[in-house]
């Protein structure tokens, strides 16, 4: 009996060490609340061609040759709202910029004349070489342009000159490449060629080359969050 006695007294306090150190405790399961699924950035099928069914007909151009990027940008603006979307690249490879500097649009005809002739005395009299002349068309239309160099210093030098004399002269960088200059159009279909709204805006230019294209049907980058 001694020895059974003593082996019950071994055996609890083994099983009292093990419930206390070794064993480890019974938690609960919680049910955690649902995860909301990762946004991968893609769009269902379904999805896109509700969106595509949603846009506007279109018709797509592409539109050259122009003589600079201000007379492209010109003819977009000039499109306005029939322009769905519209944007001006450079074909071939590309050159060096070249720096046009100018005076900013007057508010009318007049002003920009009385100002270019103010200008040209003030620039004899400061003893300062640039061929001055009025814009009169595009989007500078009744600035002043002062020139265009193909060193950045050079237009500068001309530019701190100009301002010398109280007047606000800005630097545009122009792009050049070793072909021609397109626009890339995309108009509303109801704005087709032989609508006279169209035909009035390329009367004045004549030697515009337009070919029409498929408009692209393929996802857009900005179709995706």
């Amino acid at each position: 009996m001694r020895y059974i006695a003593i082996f019950l007294l071994v055996a609890n306090i083994g099983y009292f060490s093990w419930v206390r150190y070794a064993a480890e405790p019974i938690v609960p399961r919680v049910i955690s609340a649902p995860r909301p699924l990762l946004n991968s950035g893609l769009t269902l099928i379904s999805e896109y061609e509700a969106q595509l069914a949603a846009q506007p007909a279109l018709n797509c151009f592409t539109i050259g040759d122009f003589s600079t990027m201000d007379d492209a940008s010109s003819f977009i603006a000039e499109m306005g709202e029939a322009a769905f979307a519209s944007n001006v690249v450079l074909s071939g490879d590309p050159l060096s910029l070249q720096y046009r500097v100018f005076l900013p649009p007057a508010s009318s005809r007049g002003i920009a004349t009385i100002a270019l002739d103010a200008l040209s005395e003030g620039l004899i009299a400061a003893d300062i070489e640039s061929e001055i002349y009025l814009i009169t068309r595009g989007m500078l239309e009744n600035g002043i342009a002062l020139g265009v160099f193909s060193e950045l210093g050079d237009a500068q030098a001309l530019r701190n000159g100009v301002q010398g004399l109280g007047y606000a002269p800005q630097i545009e960088e122009i792009p050049r490449s070793t072909d021609e200059i397109q626009v890339q159009l995309q108009v509303l279909e109801q704005f087709v060629l032989e609508n006279p709204a169209w035909l009035d805006l390329t009367a004045g230019r004549p030697n515009l080359i337009i070919t029409e294209n498929l408009c692209e049907t393929i996802a857009q980058g900005t179709q995706f969050p």
